[in-house]
């Protein structure tokens, strides 16, 4: 765990070099189990998503729990997994904050960040809608969110994905065991989903590199 993580009330804020103000929202605590580690560390949002998108590739097996919690076992070495905590329980989510990433994963192609020249967010517009500044960080700093590192796009991350499924599946009084299917289907979607956002902007980046 880096020592100037920094942890809140509501949240964690775990420091990266390439974030704005230096701190972003992690979505999950990363606890590795294995024979000679057990050192705990934060995953930001699209950390996490790719973390889950590359046990996938590498036909790791992903277990999810009624938490939340991920686990991923170990294909190399057998009886050792990797633990990711949500940071903040999915129950937390409210109905403003639901309605907030509904519209974001409506539009999750073309939301942005916005940001004032200190670094702090002020809005994340979402097609013709704008989510205020206070929402706007609450989203971003419980890791409901991910950033993609020195660009503007944002996308619902698999905690965010989490907590939108514990919302719907207790609000319709549904059987909470349906969770871990769907808390699965969560973390995968948001993998994709962080895979593609980092394939476009490398392709991206070759492009204006060819074009200079």
């Amino acid at each position: 765990m880096h020592p100037d993580t920094k942890f809140k009330r509501n949240h964690v804020l775990t420091p990266r070099f390439y974030a704005p103000t230096g701190y972003t929202g992690a979505g999950f605590k990363e606890s590795p189990f294995t024979d000679d580690s057990h050192s705990v560390g934060y995953l930001t949002g699209r950390e996490a998503d790719l973390r889950v998108g590359l046990a996938a590739k590498n036909g790791q097996r992903i277990v999810p729990g009624l938490t939340g919690a991920l686990t991923i076992h170990s294909k190399r070495r057998p009886g050792s997994f990797v633990r990711l905590d949500p940071v903040v329980h999915a129950k937390r989510l409210t109905e403003r904050q639901y309605d907030d990433l509904r519209l974001i994963a409506a539009h999750e192609h073309h939301a942005r960040v916005v940001r004032d020249e200190a670094g702090h967010p002020e809005q994340i517009i979402a097609g013709m809608w704008a989510i205020p500044r206070v929402q706007t960080a609450i989203l971003l700093d419980r890791g409901w969110l991910a950033e993609q590192p020195h660009t503007d796009l944002v996308w619902i991350s698999t905690a965010g994905r989490m907590a939108m499924a514990y919302r719907e599946v207790t609000a319709e009084g549904l059987d909470r065991r349906l969770l871990k299917g769907l808390y699965l289907d969560a973390a995968l979607t948001a993998a994709a989903r962080a895979r593609l956002v980092q394939n476009q902007e490398l392709a991206r980046r070759l492009q204006a590199e060819l074009s200079a």
